[in-house]
């Protein structure tokens, strides 16, 4: 993944006109740096998520947040090596992560496939265009989730 880098000599230049003359009488310029993110770093998450998280546990929210890693809409297998990496991430139990992973389904904050894997639910969180976000939602319905 890329790094956010600093941007550097972006100026802003301004001339100060006599409105009767035309004559110019200064100039400003103005020198700004600013760090920039790559695209990469941001994703959406929409205001329909902020009502589940009100119904969520700390567990189920601690996992969640671990999950949003895969909200560029891959599928993703919680193995346990994958829950092991959790546990120790987020300082949960992995019990607890394994017990915790149905209710988020029955929550619909990720999908479960047929092939078992799991997909985060762009209706909460997407990375990538609002085309890109469409295109995965109506997959997910027409895979039988017609309620996500």
């Amino acid at each position: 993944m890329k790094k956010a880098h600093l941007r550097t000599n972006i100026q802003e230049i301004t001339n100060h006109v006599d409105s009767d003359t035309g004559e110019i009488l200064g100039t400003d310029v103005k020198q700004y740096s600013y760090m920039a993110n790559t695209k990469e770093e941001f994703f959406m998450g929409y205001s329909a998520l902020i009502g589940v998280f009100m119904e969520m546990s700390q567990a189920e929210v601690r996992i969640f947040g671990y999950l949003l890693r895969f909200v560029k809409g891959v599928k993703f297998d919680i193995s346990k090596k994958v829950r092991i990496d959790m546990a120790q991430t987020i300082n949960i139990n992995e019990r607890t992560i394994l017990n915790t992973i149905p209710s988020l389904v029955e929550k619909k904050v990720i999908y479960i496939h047929d092939s078992g894997l799991y997909q985060v639910n762009p209706r909460y969180a997407f990375q990538g265009s609002t085309v890109d976000r469409n295109v995965a939602l109506k997959a997910i319905i027409e895979l039988g989730c017609k309620d996500c």
